[in-house]
Parts: C-alpha cells; structure tokens; sequence
C-alpha cells in the first residue's frame, strides 16, 4: 500500500509539473498558441487520472501495483516531453528574433537593411502626404573605398563602415532613417525636413567623417571622405501619391546628386538639380 502511494504521488507530482510546463507554453507562445492549449488542458485533465488512484490506495486501501508502477514512468515520460517542447520553443523564438533582426538590420555595420529602410521610407512619405511636411533624402558614398580595402585589407574597411555608421548616427533625430543600401552607400531620410535643413544636416556629417578618423589596432588612422547628394520632397510641389513612385523617383534624384559632388572633386555635398 505505502509503495503504491508513493508511486502514485511522484506520477502526480511529475504530472502536475508537465501540466504547469504546457501552461507556460500556451501563454507564452504566438505561433502554436492552439496546440499547446490543446496539450495544457489535456495534461490538466489527465490529473485526475493520478489523484483517483491515490485516493483510492489511501481511502480504501485499493492496491494496483502494476498500474502504479506505469504511472511513474508514464508520468515522467511527459515531464521530459514538455521540458524538451519548452527548450524547442525557446530556441525556435531565439532564432526568429534574430532573422527577424538579420531581416531589419545590415549584419555588419547594425544600420537599417535596405528592405526596412523602404518599407519605412513608404510609411513616412504616406505620413507626409497626410500632413504636408517635406521630407529629405540624402544619398552617402564613401570616396574611393577600394583604395582602403586594397591598401588595408577587408577587416580594417569593415571598421570603417561601422565607424562612419556610428558617427552619422550620433548627428541624426530619433525620427531619422538611416540604412545601408550597398556595399559603401547609404541612405538616409529625414522627415520634417526641407532642403535647406537638410543641406547642413549633410555638411554636419560629412565634415565629421572628413575630421574623424577609423582607428584600427596596429594600422595607422584611416582617413575617409565622402560624397553626399539630397532631394528633398514637398507634397505640395509633386503631383504624384503614390509612395512607391515618389521613394524610387527621389531616391535616383538622391544618387544623381551624389554622382555629381563625385564627378564634382567628391567630398562635397549637391543639391538635387543644382
């Protein structure tokens, strides 16, 4: 009797521990929150098969060994399937944060990927179309970074695309975009911002960069100078609604800019049209 009992309580308690995991689950999980539902009330409602025989063994003094030898490992078998569900599901939510953030983010320089750099770029142009407010975009390349990747290597230019990140960051607004869009050129957008604004929003930076050099354990300071071009649009001045159309058309008003402070001497920043 006293052994059935004991096997009965630890079935139960092993049970009751499953039961709590697959709770936890149900309440923490988005994807799978039906199924573990499913499994919760199951395994609380399986309880029941647990507490009746203990009842019995020790009320009535009702011995079935056999069955209560079943229920430990029965019990514990579960225990460990929920444990390992638990771990699968963390893992499983571990990795979608991170291709999630992988999907947001450009890997090596932490700036916004070029995907989510449009896809917010749409939201804040149809937000300008509401309100009026202009917006401006500025196109940044880094003049002749295949000079430094040659003369430094690769893992010294990594360095300074993650320096010339953090240091435009530093002199953007919380409300700013700022994403890579190619192997040294990145893309910024400034809501709430007309051109002349922008203008010195570029000379801010781009006079940072020129007077902040990378520094690399083991090489000298690398020295960089970049090239800016802006376009800046006003809702009142361009027919178009279609955020789409108005992101791709001031985009390549941008870029050609850029490629003209190039064409121009490079460091320097253009105006769209000027």
């Amino acid at each position: 009797m006293i052994l059935s009992a004991f096997l009965y309580s630890i079935s139960l308690c092993a049970q009751c521990v499953a039961a709590l995991y697959a709770v936890n689950l149900y309440l923490r999980s988005k994807s799978y929150r039906l199924a573990f539902g499913f499994l919760a009330l199951a395994l609380c409602l399986m309880l029941g098969r647990r507490i009746a025989p203990l009842v019995h063994v020790l009320n009535y003094g009702h011995v079935d060994l056999p069955d209560a030898l079943l229920s430990v490992p029965i019990s514990l078998c579960l225990l460990f399937g929920m444990l390992n569900l638990r771990k699968l599901l963390v893992e499983f939510e571990r990795a979608n944060f991170q291709l999630g953030r992988l999907a947001k983010f450009d890997s090596l320089t932490g700036a916004l990927s070029r995907a989510e750099l449009f896809l917010r770029a749409k939201a804040e142009i149809e937000r300008s179309l509401r309100s009026g407010h202009p917006i401006s975009f500025l196109m940044l390349d880094i003049d002749r970074f295949k000079n430094v990747n040659d003369q430094y290597g690769h893992q010294v230019g990594d360095a300074v695309l993650i320096h010339l990140v953090k240091s435009c960051q530093q002199q953007l607004r919380v409300i700013d975009m700022f994403g890579r869009v190619g192997g040294e050129e990145f893309f910024l957008i400034l809501p709430e911002c007309p051109q002349d604004e922008a203008y010195l929003v570029a000379e801010r930076i781009r006079n940072g960069i020129a007077g902040a050099p990378t520094l690399v354990e083991g090489v000298d300071p690398v020295f960089i100078t970049i090239s800016i071009g802006i376009s800046a649009y006003s809702p009142g001045r361009v027919g178009e609604s279609v955020p789409e159309v108005i992101l791709k058309r001031f985009f390549k008003m941008a870029d050609d800019a850029m490629y003209q402070a190039k064409s121009k001497g490079r460091n320097r920043t253009e105006l769209w049209g000027e």
